[in-house]
């Protein structure tokens, strides 16, 4: 449908929405995926044991550590770092990911609780960083998280 008072539209009107991301430096594609560093849970158990009343500790659940794979999780191949890096304080981990059709996920794995949360890469992602801590542990020992991305 047409409208007699507007002139028609050509082919380089559909792309000025993009352009005026990219002039914005907005680039959805493009965007660092990082995960969450710390989450909400109800946990509660399957079973009370008889004789015995559940309680509840107020532990924080924070982010204690990232999973790369190739591929969805639920096929368990999952990747170690390709290298790290140490300063003072921190020690920081990386994965490089090369191009791949199977794609990659991460896994977000969290402090005083089993719930995980996952999510596939965008197919821009090049490289995922884990920045911890050397001095501060969870209890279990796990390494405190400072910071995680992976991106272009």
């Amino acid at each position: 449908m047409t409208c007699p008072d507007r002139p028609a539209l050509d082919a380089s009107h559909a792309l000025l929405p993009a352009t005026v991301l990219l002039i914005l430096g907005i680039t959805p594609a493009l965007a660092d995926v990082s995960c969450p560093m710390s989450i909400s849970v109800t946990q509660i158990p399957a079973a009370p044991a008889a004789g015995w009343t559940e309680g509840k500790e107020n532990l924080p659940t924070e982010l204690s550590g990232v999973t790369v794979f190739d591929g969805p999780p639920d096929e368990l191949a999952s990747l170690v770092p390709d290298g790290d890096s140490e300063d003072d304080k921190t020690t920081t981990e990386f994965w490089t990911l090369a191009a791949n059709p199977r794609g990659y996920w991460i896994t977000c794995h969290y402090s005083s609780t089993t719930v995980t949360l996952m999510q596939r890469l965008p197919g821009t992602a090049m490289r995922c960083e884990v920045v911890r801590e050397k001095e501060i542990a969870f209890i279990g020992g796990q390494k405190v998280v400072r910071s995680m991305t992976c991106g272009p």
